[in-house]
């Protein structure tokens, strides 16, 4: 059996590379929230990711060896509103058509597999809070940061897989450590046997309408101090989550390093934060099932108790 530090350098591996654009790609078929399915025909979405030097080759997603390797364990997916496309691309992946999600906010338990049954659920909490109250305000609650509630002892053991996403705020480094810190703490003492995968936070791109392909290399350090909504800071908080989570015998998949370098896939219009579907996101997706397929049948390798 792989040590973790070798299954972590395959991770990292599957999200070095470049996107890579020519005929033949296949157009994966889009089913879920319609915003996002708009830009369907659009020629930008043509583009593949293409690892560079990785021993394993990525498996394209295989509806029934994902839920082999689910075994019947559930998926809960919480962050933020990307957080809430991910949900639909691995809806796409799995299930042959649409299902019933009344959006982000009120989004229920999906069915993926049923022999044996396991289900997904998305859960928005912008900031992966501990919270176990939501704060109602007298019925004018704030939706600047949403903390739905998702470390209840209930809740976290009814789901076995966690693929968890911390959006950019305005906040320091040091109340974003102790945060995430209390957090990942939080969930390893009500499950300890939690898979948990982490993914990194992408840049928007705020003249993304005048895109018209991939970045040839990942922004600099002074394009990135121009950005707004916080997006200047997610580098650095990236590489701070990844010691956290690692720590804490997480998974930490840098999906960012696809889309960072994508400001011709966003929607578009006043939307250059999230991405048209199909599109740059169905990678996600692939390198998700990968790493769900190396956690499942490694797990002892991954998972420890924290360290305080």
């Amino acid at each position: 059996m792989q040590d973790a530090a070798s299954l972590r350098a395959m991770v990292d591996c599957w999200t070095t590379g470049h996107w890579v654009g020519g005929e033949g790609y296949l157009v994966p078929k889009h089913f879920q929230d319609p915003l996002y399915g708009k830009c369907h025909s659009d020629d930008r979405l043509h583009y593949r990711w293409q690892t560079e030097g990785c021993t394993a080759i990525m498996e394209t997603v295989h509806p029934g060896r994902w839920c082999t390797a689910l075994n019947g364990r559930h998926v809960l997916l919480v962050g933020d509103l990307v957080q809430y496309q991910l949900h639909d691309v691995l809806l796409d992946a799995i299930r042959d058509g649409p299902t019933v999600c009344f959006g982000e906010l009120n989004c229920k338990d999906h069915t993926l597999c049923t022999q044996p049954e396991a289900r997904m659920r998305y859960l928005r909490n912008d900031v992966l809070s501990t919270t176990r109250r939501i704060d109602k305000a007298g019925g004018h609650p704030s939706v600047d940061v949403v903390q739905w509630p998702f470390t209840t002892t209930t809740m976290l053991k009814a789901y076995s897989v966690l693929i968890l996403n911390r959006a950019p705020v305005f906040e320091d480094d040091e109340t974003f450590t102790q945060e995430l810190v209390k957090t990942m703490r939080t969930i390893r003492q009500a499950a300890p046997d939690m898979v948990i995968i982490y993914r990194s936070s992408s840049i928007g791109h705020p003249h993304c309408n005048d895109a018209t392909g991939p970045l040839s290399s990942p922004l600099t350090d002074e394009q990135l101090t121009k950005l707004p909504y916080g997006w200047s800071e997610l580098r650095r908080r990236n590489a701070m989550a990844r010691e956290i989570v690692e720590a804490a015998g997480g998974i930490f998949v840098d999906l960012a390093a696809l889309t960072d370098v994508r400001p011709d896939g966003h929607v578009g219009g006043q939307d250059c934060l999230r991405y048209c579907i199909p599109g740059p996101l169905d990678t996600w997706a692939q390198i998700l099932y990968n790493v769900l397929l190396l956690a499942s049948s490694s797990s002892s390798s991954w998972n420890h108790q924290p360290s305080s």
